[in-house]
């Protein structure tokens, strides 16, 4: 099947070679890359030109956020698959596409895979802070907040097509208001891959900060709320604590293994 992979940048000339070099080494034969820029100031748009022949689509404009920008690439993709990779991050190894197509067509009922996350320091790329495990990951859960890594998360276009593209509105949480809409409402099943597909940087939007953090939460119960699912502040809050001592325990077994 073919894979779109949707890229979206704003001066982030400092990184995007190794994510793109990500995607152009996977051995997958049939992938399509998708870049939006919002019409960045560095030397981004340099890099981009330089690969234009390996790039299927590229857009440079402003946008009116992240989800905007998104959709922007979802609706020019023409892949069965689309696949979300972040301009500071980079896949794990040169087979991820490969093992993604086959697992689509293993269970060919399936709309959604989901796999693993290894996230690192954002400057100190050496510097692994937490792995996300996809397979712990229950709809229930995002009632308190809880998501599937975003990244590492590929969906059928035709899924985009029939209950709608991110909602635009949002700044940080549209990732996760499209979670809501695709398991709580619509009831869509994933299919898991215990296989950690991303390495991801922490230091985006929905990552930095406790004032990030605070509007993030917000924003989460506004989504729970708009499609009538129960939650409240504490539930949502309770998630930062549990990702911390997540995090902690995964340090000390790491340093301990290493």
């Amino acid at each position: 099947m073919k894979i779109s992979i949707v890229t979206v940048t704003y001066n982030s000339g400092s990184v995007l070679s190794n994510c793109l070099n990500s995607v152009f080494n996977q051995s997958h034969s049939d992938v399509e890359q998708v870049l939006i820029d919002g019409a960045s100031t560095d030397n981004t748009l340099d890099i981009v030109r330089a690969n234009h022949s390996r790039v299927a689509t590229i857009v440079s404009e402003p946008d009116n956020g992240i989800y905007d920008a998104l959709n922007k690439g979802i609706d020019r993709s023409s892949g069965d698959i689309i696949g979300l990779l972040h301009a500071d991050d980079v896949f794990s190894d040169s087979f991820v596409l490969a093992e993604v197509d086959n697992v689509f067509n293993q269970f060919p009922e399936a709309d959604v895979i989901i796999g693993n996350v290894i996230f690192r320091d954002s400057v100190n790329k050496s510097c692994v802070t937490r792995k996300y495990n996809s397979s712990r990951f229950r709809p229930w859960m995002l009632r308190f907040g809880f998501m599937p890594a975003h990244t590492a998360t590929f969906i059928r276009k035709s899924v985009f097509e029939r209950i709608g593209f991110y909602n635009a509105d949002y700044i940080s949480a549209g990732d996760f208001e499209f979670f809501v809409r695709i398991f709580l409402r619509h009831r869509i099943k994933p299919v898991f891959l215990d296989q950690t597909l991303v390495f991801m940087s922490i230091g985006g939007l929905s990552t930095s900060g406790w004032k990030s953090h605070s509007r993030t939460t917000i924003e989460i119960l506004r989504a729970l709320r708009e499609h009538g699912i129960y939650s409240n502040f504490f539930f949502v809050l309770a998630r930062l604590p549990i990702k911390l001592i997540d995090q902690i325990i995964f340090r000390i077994r790491y340093n301990f293994n290493f």
